[in-house]
């Protein structure tokens, strides 16, 4: 359930409805950002709100604030007179009123609001007028964890009064049809929010403001967030029934972005549905994900799951003891979550293995269980498998592949990219290819590596290892072409820089912090966002980037498995591996629907050198082209980009691979035995 779920009024009014009840709370309950400007602000309107906002700060929700203090007769004559400066009368204007809410409410009120502040997820700043009026306007906007905005604005100030006590009228706006009104009301926000409202001043609360307000923190609360019941969708039905014909194993290859992690969550409650218990274990690939699965599987009341990660004295104990209960019947349904790396434990091998029935196993981007690692693992006592991922095959690993289709039964249900679009599920989008050449440096690099990996083939005995690195060394060249940034760059100047956000760009390894400089000082607000940024960090990037707060995401590998960025509107991919994997993931990311959102842009550099001999140029094309061919395919202008690409490949008679996806190409490399084209 979200926002959109809510049967909300265009219009509440004092006269028929109790604006706090029927309007704040729902909303407060489904959102996870709630923006507001008001005329006054007093604390003691989070009392008529107090399980809205309890249910607001376990769900991580983030409110921002602008409000005018409460200023007595003798504070105006004070400041007009110049007998105190206008920020210590404020100062001590927010401070009374501090004074008289904790003598007015209950305490655990005041101990949210202090939790909500300590964990930054209320920030409040004061506006005043530059000619002594009155700052008064009203208005404010809710957004839930699919992007969904429902913005209102009227006569209600973020008082007891205003919300709960006058009688008031409020307006309310939703995207079907207001979409205008709401992107108009986050602008005069975003412009308030950073002191760009003329005529406004807006100053940060008071640092001796917030230590008070921090004093009334005590114990966390203890209200849990509400369970959202979750309908499932036409082709989610579909998957799950595949599941169930194929004996609860398969594999789901379905498109990033719609929606993998909460279908085989329906079907675990299914699978237990049927047979009245469940031990459930779930595989994510990093540390994030395994916290990003806990937290959705909250949605199906599933309260303390065993998190397995890290050192293996804090879950070792938890998880013997939670299998021992599921045998002797103590409990019939636990849920386990762990990183591949943790499952691939003896320990945690050896006690999964002692699930005596109706084990039941989720496989998070499941091509990770092909590896020559996992291949060693028993996990023959779980008899329900399900694997998840957009691009399950593995790349240049028969043994692996095979491996996957033969433990999971096969894929068992396919839900593709151009479906996914075509039911509005993902956004549709515009693919424009950028040819950037390769200078002779690179270009001579590049060969001498070409010649060293040949002869290194062509040994009896061949070094897997000095192999795998010279062709790392190799791509990184493509990876790296030096033209890429300086035209990256152009094309942001050209497109002027007020008109740029929600924009990602992902680059080579170790070019980060130099495609970070060199955007920031053509005016553009942009942050990396790779494995240097502390994992804590992160959502707060994230949420500033959906907030426009910052324009450019710099990333290489953070962002490409199971980090949710829906706002993205356009990316630049400088540097690519030729594995799919990689690159279908990041497009998938890209295209998740948001409200607002009708057209994502994706830009792709790709390197086709000029002036080369026919058998480099046809090396580096096979290379570069399968993603062109991927991206292009389902673009809504496929025409055009390839108009772009076929001066280039024409005179090698190359036009063929305009169409030959990454899985095609492949095959025919297999056959000609030129594996080192890929690697």
């Amino acid at each position: 359930m979200g926002l959109s779920d809510l049967q909300l009024q265009f219009k509440y009014r004092s006269d028929y409805d109790s604006i706090h009840r029927d309007f704040y709370e729902p909303c407060l309950n489904e959102s996870i950002r709630y923006d507001r400007a008001a005329g006054y602000f007093s604390s003691e309107s989070l009392k008529t709100i107090a399980e809205g906002l309890e249910v607001f700060l376990y769900n991580g929700g983030h409110i921002r604030l602008v409000a005018n203090p409460y200023l007595l007769e003798k504070d105006i004559h004070a400041i007009k007179r110049g007998y105190k400066a206008k920020v210590d009368v404020i100062e001590r204007a927010l401070l009374r009123e501090l004074e008289v809410t904790a003598n007015s409410i209950e305490k655990e009120t005041l101990n949210v609001l202090a939790w909500l502040i300590y964990k930054n997820q209320l920030e409040i700043k004061i506006a005043f007028t530059n000619n002594d009026s009155l700052y008064h306007e009203k208005f404010g906007f809710f957004e839930d964890t699919s992007g969904y905005n429902i913005a209102f604005s009227g006569s209600s100030n973020e008082t007891v009064g205003g919300v709960k006590n006058n009688f008031e009228k409020i307006d309310v706006f939703s995207p079907e049809k207001d979409l205008h009104r709401i992107e108009d009301m986050k602008q005069d926000f975003k412009r308030l929010w950073y002191n760009e409202t003329p005529g406004l001043t807006i100053i940060d609360i008071p640092r001796i403001v917030h230590e008070k307000l921090l004093e009334n923190k005590g114990n966390m609360p203890k209200k849990q967030s509400k369970r959202k019941e979750l309908t499932p969708r036409s082709y989610q039905v579909e998957a799950i029934q595949a599941l169930q014909r194929n004996n609860w194993q398969g594999i789901l290859e379905m498109a990033t972005g719609t929606g993998k992690t909460i279908t085989s969550l329906l079907a675990m409650m299914q699978y237990k549905k049927e047979n009245n218990r469940a031990f459930v274990v779930i595989f994510a690939p990093f540390k994030h994900l395994v916290d990003q699965w806990k937290k959705e599987c909250t949605q199906f009341g599933v309260k303390f799951p065993t998190m397995c990660y890290e050192s293996k004295a804090k879950w070792l104990p938890e998880l013997e003891q939670e299998v021992r209960n599921f045998n002797i019947g103590i409990s019939d349904f636990h849920v386990v979550i762990t990183t591949y790396d943790a499952a691939a434990n003896a320990s945690f091998v050896e006690l999964i293995s002692k699930i005596q029935q109706h084990a039941f196993l989720i496989a998070d981007e499941c091509h990770y269980l092909g590896s020559p690692q996992f291949r060693q693992v028993s996990l023959a006592n779980i008899k329900a498998r399900i694997g998840l991922s957009a691009t399950p095959d593995r790349w240049w690993d028969e043994k692996g592949t095979m491996f996957l289709k033969d433990f999971f039964k096969d894929v068992v249900y396919t839900y593709s990219l151009d479906e996914a679009i075509a039911a509005n599920k993902l956004t549709q989008y515009t693919y424009e290819p950028h040819i950037v050449s390769l200078t002779e440096t690179e270009l001579d690099s590049y060969n001498k590596l070409t010649r060293k990996i040949i002869n290194h083939l062509n040994k009896k005995d061949t070094d897997d290892e000095k192999l795998s690195h010279l062709n790392r060394k190799r791509s990184l060249i493509l990876a790296k072409a030096s033209q890429k940034i300086p035209r990256l760059v152009a094309l942001l100047r050209e497109k002027r820089k007020e008109n740029i956000f929600h924009t990602i760009v992902y680059c080579a390894e170790n070019q980060v912090n130099e495609l970070t400089v060199a955007l920031s000082q053509i005016g553009l607000r942009v942050h990396k966002f790779d494995s240097t940024v502390p994992t804590k960090e992160r959502q707060r990037i994230l949420d500033a980037f959906a907030m426009e707060e910052i324009q450019i995401l710099v990333a290489i590998k953070c962002l490409d498995e199971g980090v949710d960025v829906p706002s993205t509107r356009c990316a630049y991919f400088l540097a690519s591996t030729s594995n799919p994997r990689e690159f279908v993931q990041r497009r998938g990311r890209i295209l998740r629907t948001a409200p607002g959102k009708h057209l994502a842009e994706i830009h792709d550099f790709i390197v086709l050198p000029e002036d080369v001999d026919e058998k480099t140029f046809t090396m580096i094309a096979k290379k570069e082209l399968p993603r062109f061919a991927e991206f292009s395919n389902s673009a809504i202008n496929r025409s055009s980009s390839k108009n772009k690409i076929l001066p280039y490949i024409s005179p090698y008679n190359l036009n063929h691979l305009m169409d030959m996806k990454p899985w095609d190409v492949y095959k025919e490399m297999k056959e000609e035995n030129d594996s080192e084209y890929f690697k």
